[in-house]
Parts: structure tokens; C-alpha cells; sequence
């Protein structure tokens, strides 16, 4: 098998098993910019509780919302690999 199949394998099965496939270099991707969001929310001069940080990122989400004229496109949902 080569890697190109072993990978499209893996697609395959784990889109089956969640619904989902987030490519390993996407999720290096994803997760450093998790890392400099959560870095920015609680690096701060101020405190900032949970509750705030929820609410910054609400108001991130809503501020996509707005910019595409719909709605966000749930992470969770079903992706071709």
C-alpha cells in the first residue's frame, strides 16, 4: 500500500467512524492557532475570566457570521476527504 492509499484508508475510515476528516497537517494547523488564541485570552494585562473568553470567542463567531452572510459551517459536519 502506498502512503497516498494509506492515507485515503484512514480518510475513509475515520470519516466513517465520526463523520469527519481533519488531515494531520490541517490539525497542526488548527491546533497552533488554538494554541495563539488561547495564549492572546489569557496572556492579557488583565484578568479575564472563562465566562470572557467564552464571550470573546462568541463575539469572534458572530463577527463570521456576519462577514459571510450565513451561517458558520459547524467544524463537526461531514467533509469529503
Amino acid at each position: 500500500m502506498t502512503p497516498a492509499e494509506a492515507l485515503r484508508k484512514e480518510c475513509e475510515e475515520i470519516t466513517q467512524r465520526t463523520g469527519r476528516y481533519i488531515p494531520p497537517y490541517r490539525m497542526a494547523s488548527l491546533m497552533r492557532t488554538a494554541q495563539k488564541i488561547a495564549e492572546l485570552l489569557t496572556k492579557t494585562d488583565v484578568c479575564i475570566t472563562y465566562e470572557e473568553c467564552s464571550m470573546v470567542l462568541d463575539i469572534v463567531s458572530g463577527a463570521i457570521r456576519n462577514a459571510t452572510g450565513q451561517k458558520v459551517r459547524n467544524a463537526y459536519e461531514q467533509t469529503e476527504c
